[in-house]
C-alpha cells in the first residue's frame, strides 16, 4: 500500500487533521455528511483555493488552514470543531 492509500484510510477512519490537510494539498475531493447535510470539500488548482460547498451555497476561502478554522457547518458550527464527527462519503 502506498503513502497516499494510508493517508486516505487515515483519514476515513480517524478524521485527522493533518490527513485532510494532505489530502486537500494532494488535490483530492471530498464528500461528506453532518447531521443529515451533506457537504463537498474542493480546491482549485489554478486559484488555490480552497471551498467548503453545502448544496449550491459556496465558502471560499484563500487555504486550507482558512478553510478549516472559519468554514461554518450547520447551525454555525466551524468544521474543525466537528470533524471527528463528519460521515465520510467519497474521497475523489
Amino acid at each position: 500500500m502506498c503513502l497516499h492509500d494510508l493517508i486516505v484510510e487515515e483519514f476515513e477512519q480517524t478524521k485527522s487533521l493533518s490527513a485532510l490537510i494532505y489530502l486537500i494539498e494532494h488535490g483530492r475531493e471530498i464528500e461528506f455528511s453532518f447531521e443529515g447535510r451533506r457537504y463537498f470539500l474542493s480546491r482549485s488548482n489554478s486559484q488555490k483555493r480552497v471551498s467548503l460547498w453545502n448544496n449550491q451555497e459556496e465558502q471560499s476561502f484563500d487555504n486550507i488552514e482558512q478553510l478549516i478554522e472559519k468554514a461554518m457547518i450547520f447551525n454555525d458550527v466551524v468544521l474543525l470543531d466537528v470533524l471527528p464527527q463528519i460521515q465520510v462519503e467519497t474521497i475523489f
